[in-house]
This record gives C-alpha cells, structure tokens and sequence, in this order.
C-alpha cells in the first residue's frame, strides 16, 4: 500500500508539472495536482483525468483540500510556467495580470522586476515606493521612519492612536482608578496628617498604566502646583502612549501664570521622557518646528536636542530662520505701542506711527534650534547659514553611505 502511494504521488507530481488543466488537488504531504473530477463515490474516493488524458485515483484522507481554478486562473498558471525569467517578462506579465484583475500575482511580478532591474523607477512608483535620499522605501518603511503605525486602517502618529484609546477606553478598571485618584488627591488637603501621609504614599507608588487616564484627567483640572508635580511625577513612569502623548503635549504648550512654575514642568517633562525605556518619536517636535508661534519652534527644538535623535538634523536646518507674523499698534488704553520684541530674545524693534493695530512679518533667528544642531552634529557650528547647515549635512550623509558600501 506505501509503495502504491508513492507511485502515486510520484504519478501526480509529475502530470501537476506538465501542466495539466483543472481543479488542484493539494495533497497533505506536500504535492498537489491539476485534473477534473470524473466521480466521487461515497467512500470518499476522486477519480481525476488530468490533460494527458490519465485518469487517477485519490483516497480523501490523502487531501489537504480541493482549490477550484477558473479560465483566468489557469491562464495566469500557464503563462507564469512558460515566461522567461527576464524584466521585459514580468514587466508584461504584471500588465495580462491587471487586466484580468489579479492583483496580488501583479505585485509578485513586479518585485521581481525591481530584483532583475533596479533601475526601474516606474516599477518602484507601481509598489507606492518613493526615493528617501539614495534609497527607494516602501511606504511602510517610510511611514515608520517618521514614527506612524498602522491603527484602525489609517497610518496615524502615536499620539493620535493615544487619544484614540483614550476616548474609547472605558470600563470598570478606568473608573475605579478615576474615583481612587479623587480619594488620593482629596486626602492631600485633608487636615489628618495621616490622610496626607497615605494619599502621598498611594500615589508616589502608582505604577499601573491602565491609571493613565484618570491621571491626566486630574492634571488637566489641577491648579495646586504641589499635587500637579506629585500627579506628573506618577505620569512619568506610566508605559502607557496617553502618557507619552500628553508629556509631549505639556513640554511643547503648558503655560501658568508663574513663569517659573511653567518652565519646570516642561522640563520635567522632557526628563520624563528621555530618562525612560519608552521609544519617543520626534515626530511631533518636528511638526511643532512648523509652528506659527516662534516661542513653540524653539520649545520644540530643545526637545529635539534633549532627545538627540539625528533624524531631526534635516527639519531643524529648515527651522534655523523662521517668518512669523505680529500684530503691533496701540494697547485698549490707546497708547501707542513704541517697540516690540516678540521673540523675546531682545531686538528686533519697530516703532508705528499713527492709525489701529497693524501685521507686520518679521524673520526669527532661531537660538534654540542653533544650538540643538550643534549638539546633534557633534559640535559643528555655522550659526544661523542655512546654506552651509545644508551643505555639511549632505556631505555627512555621502560619507556614511561611503561608509556603509565599503562594510558590505
């Protein structure tokens, strides 16, 4: 019975070569074969005749299961058989496949175009692939280099998946954390020095992520700067993206009316973010570069110094001089305004005369963004010469491809 399996797989093995036309049989231990099915009887037992006109028999416990084939099927396996491996081959064998809407197979065909023709630039275009520098990435790969992922059938940064989850977390979990919190932070004004005690305690040991949400709740209504501090402390440790998001969020935009206060938080939460395990992607500092305010550009620029990241060299050469736009003229009380310094870095005033409120555009010479280059090129210094930022940048870069190609 063995060796009449084993002709008989031998038998199939050899018609499935030959190209027979029909349904596929794949076989369980490893081999299929093309043919039509004459008959079934009821012990579970195929009679085939492939295209040579041989006719077989196949037990049902043999099968591993019965792949239908249609014309266009069998066309695509015929002509894939028969094609010479060659670019011009595939190039005309990814256009028979879209025009009978086998898309899947097309791709196939077109990443062995790339393989036997790297030049093909129209090719690469077809995959959505697009030339990063020197090189040719899928837009995966590119999407991940700027730090999206793949959520909810949409490429979206990290922070956005944060408040993603964020608004659709809910359960009993969230909750009792939420009014736990309350407790916590309640029992910190309370005049029982043991309420004190046991709520500082509680919360300077709070290491759940699924506490992240009601955290950030009670900071964004907090206005205690004692137990701001103390809930931020514990947001930092939290593993958790709403954590990372909104730290982000606080370094780049918090604001208070003491000044002092303001800066310490921003820095803590740059601390925060950088003394941690957790992967930050710069992304949203780069973004923030962009920004129409002058005084977020360089709060984002000494994040991206903190982080020290060399994927922001590039952006931050573009941010070196930025264009914002003020409004200038005279205050409720109608005097005039005589000077302005919007930067406030000193500088750059203006006097008006007469008439309302007026826009004016100033360039800004951006000293944070000057001094996080400096500090991701290793020490280079061309102040604020955009052009010879650009032209040491690009010379860095020849000469780690250089490097690279001698290693392979």
């Amino acid at each position: 019975m063995l060796a009449a399996r084993r002709l008989l797989l031998a038998t199939l093995s050899l018609c499935s070569a030959a190209g027979a036309r029909g349904d596929v049989f794949e076989l369980k231990d490893g081999g299929q074969v093309a043919g039509e099915v004459l008959a079934r009887d009821e012990s579970g037992l195929y009679r085939i005749r492939t295209s040579e006109g041989v006719e077989l028999t196949l037990e049902r416990n043999q099968l591993k299961r019965l792949v239908p084939q249609d014309e266009t099927a069998l066309e695509y396996q015929r002509r894939s058989r028969t094609m010479a491996d060659t670019a011009d081959a595939h190039r005309e064998l990814v256009a028979w496949c879209r025009e009978h809407n086998l898309l899947t197979e097309a791709e196939h065909h077109l990443r062995r175009v790339i393989e036997l023709d790297p030049n093909d630039q129209a090719a690469r275009e077809s995959l959505d692939m697009r030339r990063v520098g020197d090189e040719w990435v899928s837009r995966e790969d590119e999407m991940k280099l700027h730090g999206m992922k793949f959520y909810d059938g949409k490429w979206r940064t990290p922070q956005d998946i944060a408040i993603r989850e964020r608004d659709s977390q809910a359960g009993e979990g969230a909750a009792n954390w939420l009014g736990e919190l309350r407790k916590w932070r309640n029992w910190l004004d309370n005049r029982r020095d043991d309420r004190v005690q046991e709520a500082l305690a509680q919360i300077a040991a709070l290491n759940d992520p699924q506490a992240t949400p009601a955290l950030v709740k009670l900071l964004d209504s907090e206005e205690d700067e004692a137990a701001f501090d103390l809930l931020l402390a514990a947001l930092g440790r939290m593993d958790h993206p709403l954590a990372v998001q909104t730290l982000v969020d606080y370094s780049l935009n918090y604001d208070a009316e003491d000044r002092r206060h303001e800066a310490q938080v921003r820095d803590a939460c740059l601390d925060y973010l950088v003394s941690s395990a957790r992967t930050v992607s710069i992304l949203p500092y780069v973004q923030a570069l962009k920004s129409k305010d002058n005084v977020i550009v360089n709060r984002a620029a000494i994040a991206l110094e903190r982080i020290g990241d060399p994927a922001a060299i590039s952006p931050l050469i573009d941010a070196l001089v930025t264009t914002h736009k003020y409004q200038v003229g005279p205050d409720n009380s109608g005097q005039m305004s005589a000077g302005f310094d919007p930067s406030g870095k000193g500088g750059g005033g203006l006097s008006m005369g007469g008439g309302g409120p007026k826009i004016v555009t100033q360039d800004e010479q951006n000293i944070a963004v000057r001094q996080a280059l400096v500090k991701l090129s290793g020490g280079q210094n061309f102040d604020f010469d955009e052009t010879a930022w650009r032209h040491w940048y690009v010379e860095m870069l020849s000469h780690q491809h250089a490097n690279s190609r001698r290693d392979e």
